[in-house]
């Protein structure tokens, strides 16, 4: 066999490989195309639905710093209840320290005055409580809304269920058996704290809760997050 005719036999079984990869290539592009492409739909899903998510909870937590607003002699236990329990009608109150010391439970209810100084209180309360989805292991996070603006916010007010209207924050979400814990006698107001020798110090709150896992498959699955926000309770003593 002349070395033209050798070449040409090398030539051509080259050319049969370069195709055969270039249609594995192609076979593999096509095979990876759906799920790459679904995974990229879901990712833009899970950033508004994580947005979302994240915008309510951070308005729900720190809507709670209007403890005690506007109440002549505001007070811890009354302008802000720590409560462990299933949600209102299962709820019993915790006692919060007055001077030094923490305590935990499964949701936190306040009360202040809208307008300043009105003898009927506005109220709100965050608590985990137990999921919807049987066999899931879940809880959800709900924030409850007073039905009316009646004075409901006395008393054991947290405990009622016919106070409340409920709105859910997250879902589906796993916490721990005491997510919400209060600490008395802390230098958490940045003004406060610029008292030398003698800060003022106040209750604060902080809430360990995740941020909901809301894509578990594909490239972008992750796991829920405990997120501890902190938010100080100035307008009680």
């Amino acid at each position: 066999m002349s070395p033209s005719m050798n070449n040409k036999g090398v030539t051509l079984v080259e050319l049969m490989i370069a195709m055969a990869v270039g249609a594995l290539l192609v076979l593999m592009a096509m095979v990876l195309y759906v799920p790459v492409s679904r995974s990229l739909l879901d990712q833009a899903a899970v950033s508004q639905q994580s947005l979302a998510e994240s915008l309510n909870y951070d308005f729900d937590v720190m809507n709670s710093a209007n403890a005690g607003y506007g109440v002549l002699n505001a007070a811890v236990n009354t302008n802000v209840v720590l409560v462990t329990g299933n949600g209102p009608g299962n709820n019993a109150q915790v006692v919060i320290p007055t001077t030094t010391g923490s305590v935990q439970g499964t949701g936190l209810f306040w009360s202040w005055a809208d307008p300043a100084g009105a003898t009927t209180l506005a109220c709100a309360g965050l608590q985990v409580v137990p999921g919807t989805v049987a066999g899931s292991g879940n809880d959800r996070l709900v924030y409850f809304e007073e039905v009316a603006q009646n004075g409901s916010c006395t008393g054991a007010f947290w405990n009622t269920p016919g106070n409340w209207d409920t709105v859910t924050v997250a879902p589906s979400i796993a916490v721990s058996a005491a997510p919400v814990t209060v600490a008395a006698g802390q230098n958490c107001d940045l003004r406060g704290s610029q008292i030398a020798n003698y800060p003022v110090l106040h209750p604060a709150a902080t809430f360990l809760l995740p941020v909901a896992a809301t894509l578990t498959g594909g490239f972008f699955a992750h796991k829920a997050d405990l997120v501890p926000v902190s938010v100080c309770l100035r307008n009680l003593p």
